[in-house]
């Protein structure tokens, strides 16, 4: 055997025995020499190989920049490195990455290509798998209704997502990165005194690694206006070393303006408690003083009481203001007649306030019980007529309301004034500024109401 041929012998068990593949191919790119990782790297005989160009099994996606990568290295004879697929006799795909380099003869001319082969398939998994769970994270923030920065040691922001930017008024992230942006955003408490950057919850998660959540402070926007935040802060840790923090915030406004109305809300329904019980004492009281049997004074307490508790749905579905006159005397009237005929309303909307709505709703209510009894509505072809009115300009404005009865028996001023004749008499008292009258005439009833509009808002 032949000095050279033990040389080659030799060389072929050594790269056999190599970790990596190792090809060497001629300048067509037919494969001269492979190892045997080589072979295993893409799955294929060493005959199958030797038998066939490199083109024969890479990837036909890749195959433009593997022969551009083959052709500068034997033109200029600088070596690089590329990372390609190769197509595995079983079908599948392995990524590999080649160094490449030129190897030449005695005169320095170019006569073969060397390319040392490692199996990258694991590598470019794991980078796949960590380019879609860095474009999850990144549409995640950006998709985030919540503010959200990070910052160095140093406080310096080194991520941030869109509702950050929107909240405090950055038009770009760029305009935020490598920024230390305490003395811009956060450089004042709520009460309006300084904000040390050493006493920032942010900061100290940085540097000390304190976690915190703060519920009572404010962020400012770069306008300069500020408002109320609540925001959490955790430090960053890597391989058991602080690198800074993370913080995420939401914009607490409408909470606190909500906190806010509920407690208007609950003095609001506290006040209408005590008026209530005030009002449903009087009705009770003044019932039984002036009903002769114990059935009549439940009948009427109960029809009033009625009357009050429709008055307080109807307010309460308008939160307590804004009724419509027109449903506040459908309501108060409804029950006493089905017949709409009977009962004619005629008159602008308006909207009422509380405690006119109720006044009104109680005042009509006893005069439909007394025109059931003794009026308009106590026989098949009364009438009860109620108009309105709004007259005046804007500062002056008044409301006019009459009730007139037509058609019934009859009427005269009662011998004694009870509970309904006052409520229809008194339920406009001073405060609203106007007057109201009772008037018995012999063809009916009359109640004329006549106060200031804004009266009319309470």
């Amino acid at each position: 055997m032949s000095a050279t041929l033990r040389e080659r012998l030799d060389l072929a068990e050594i790269l056999d025995r190599a970790a990596v593949g190792v090809t060497q191919l001629d300048m067509t790119g037919r494969y001269l020499l492979v190892n045997d990782p080589y072979c295993e790297i893409l799955g294929r005989t060493r005959q199958e190989l030797l038998d066939a160009r490199i083109e024969n099994f890479t990837h036909p996606d890749d195959l433009p920049k593997v022969l551009d990568a083959f052709i500068q290295v034997i033109e200029t004879g600088t070596s690089l490195t590329i990372d390609q697929r190769y197509n595995r006799a079983d079908g599948s795909c392995v990524w590999v990455n080649n160094s490449v380099s030129v190897g030449r003869d005695a005169e320095g001319k170019p006569q073969y290509v060397l390319a040392i082969t490692q199996d990258i398939t694991a590598w470019k998994e794991t980078e796949r798998a960590l380019n879609r769970t860095q474009a999850d994270l990144r549409l995640l923030l950006d998709s985030a209704a919540d503010g959200f920065y990070c910052v160095d040691r140093d406080g310096k922001t080194i991520l941030c997502n869109p509702a950050f930017l929107r909240m405090l008024g950055f038009a770009r992230e760029e305009d935020v990165i490598g920024r230390d942006l305490h003395d811009t955003i956060h450089h004042s408490r709520a009460d309006g005194s300084p904000y040390p950057k050493m006493e920032c919850p942010i900061y100290r998660a940085a540097q000390y690694g304190i976690h915190a959540h703060v519920t009572d402070e404010v962020f400012f926007r770069l306008d300069g206006k500020g408002f109320p935040v609540e925001y959490r802060v955790r430090p960053i840790v890597r391989n058991g070393e602080i690198t800074g923090a993370v913080c995420t915030f939401v914009d607490v406004t409408e909470r606190k303006n909500a906190n806010v109305h509920q407690e208007l809300l609950n003095r609001e329904l506290g006040h209408r408690v005590k008026n209530t019980l005030a009002i449903a004492q009087a009705i009770v009281g003044q019932t039984l003083r002036n009903s002769s049997t114990p059935q009549e004074a439940i009948q009427s307490v109960s029809a009033r009481l009625f009357a009050l508790s429709h008055a307080h749905s109807l307010l309460t579905h308008t939160r307590w203001g804004n009724a419509s006159i027109v449903d506040v005397i459908e309501g108060a009237t409804a029950i006493h007649s089905s017949d709409t005929r009977r009962i004619q309303r005629n008159g602008p909307r308006i909207d009422l306030g509380t405690k006119s709505a109720l006044a009104i709703t109680m005042a009509l209510h006893e005069l439909c019980t007394n025109a059931a009894k003794y009026g308009a509505l106590s026989n098949d072809v009364g009438t009860v007529s109620i108009a309105w009115t709004v007259t005046g300009g804007a500062a002056d404005a008044r409301f006019r309301l009459s009730w007139k009865e037509c058609n019934g028996p009859p009427v005269a001023p009662p011998s004694r004034k009870g509970f309904g004749s006052r409520v229809i008499a008194e339920s406009f008292g001073p405060e609203f500024g106007g007057e109201a009258k009772l008037i018995f005439n012999p063809g009916g009833v009359l109640w004329t109401l006549d106060v200031p509009l804004m009266s009319m808002k309470m």
